[in-house]
């Protein structure tokens, strides 16, 4: 590959340091707007709306199935939230508003790959500034399934068990077994732990995930945030983590 020249150099300099600009923007006038919003409702309509120049904060999810799980982890006001897949930050910024108001949150994202997409260092930035009260926000970009990225989170968690966890990574079986082997044992009794895309679908869209849904149904406590069986994709299950308790029986919920 031929060495970048210059000028070309400059101007991708230029170029980040304009990102980097509107990143630090968007981050005070998101931080603002976030103060004002009233409930779930309001919550969702930022995140499915708030664009400030090139930047954008989204969730690919169904509003409904968004609306009911943030709903779940409010009730829950989870000290700690672990969250596999970042993407545009809609969900990490969903869940900072309704986690505890001195939650620890972390959140991994795969940096390239077909269930991955990673983001510029300077997002991590605006990712940080999703914290309400005394809320702390840890992004980081790695492969959830290498040894030293679970060393990381651990020592970031620094004991305290996990209240919720967001797996919504490597949608392979393989990808979301292993996220599932890793990181469930980090929930404490009676903590959540949700899936997304859990409705069946196209290999691209949802990959493995509705068979791993189907195989922990059996023996789990577990609720199912679904607007159509038919929309081949989107579906969030919900599973709490069971103590010695005998787990119940799944319980089907369509959202709306």
């Amino acid at each position: 590959m031929a060495q970048e020249g210059p000028l070309a150099l400059a101007r991708r300099l230029v170029n980040y340091a304009r990102w980097a600009t509107e990143v630090r923007l968007a981050a005070v006038v998101l931080k603002a707007k976030a103060r004002r919003a009233k409930g779930v409702d309001e919550t969702l309509d930022l995140i499915e709306g708030f664009r400030l120049g090139r930047v954008v904060i989204t969730a690919w999810q169904v509003r409904s199935e968004l609306g009911r799980l943030l709903e779940t982890v409010r009730s829950e006001r989870p000290q700690v939230v672990l969250e596999i897949g970042t993407a545009l930050g809609g969900t990490l910024f969903g869940f900072a508003q309704v986690a505890a108001p001195n939650a620890l949150l972390i959140t991994i994202d795969l940096p390239a790959g077909g269930f991955g997409g990673g983001y510029y260092p300077a997002r991590g930035y605006l990712y940080r500034r999703f914290v309400r009260g005394r809320q702390t926000i840890h992004p980081l970009l790695g492969d959830s399934h290498r040894a030293e990225t679970v060393a990381r989170i651990q020592n970031l968690l620094g004991g305290r068990p996990v209240d919720f966890l967001f797996v919504d990574g490597d949608h392979e079986y393989e990808g979301v077994v292993k996220d599932y082997e890793l990181y469930a044992p980090l929930v404490r009794p009676g903590g959540l732990i949700a899936f997304h895309d859990i409705v069946p679908g196209g290999a691209e869209l949802v990959g493995g995930v509705p068979r791993f849904w189907e195989e922990l149904k059996d023996s789990h406590e577990t609720t199912e945030l679904v607007e159509s069986w038919d929309q081949e994709a989107y579906g969030i299950g919900v599973l709490r983590v069971e103590g010695s308790a005998r787990p119940k029986p799944a319980e089907r919920h369509e959202a709306g």
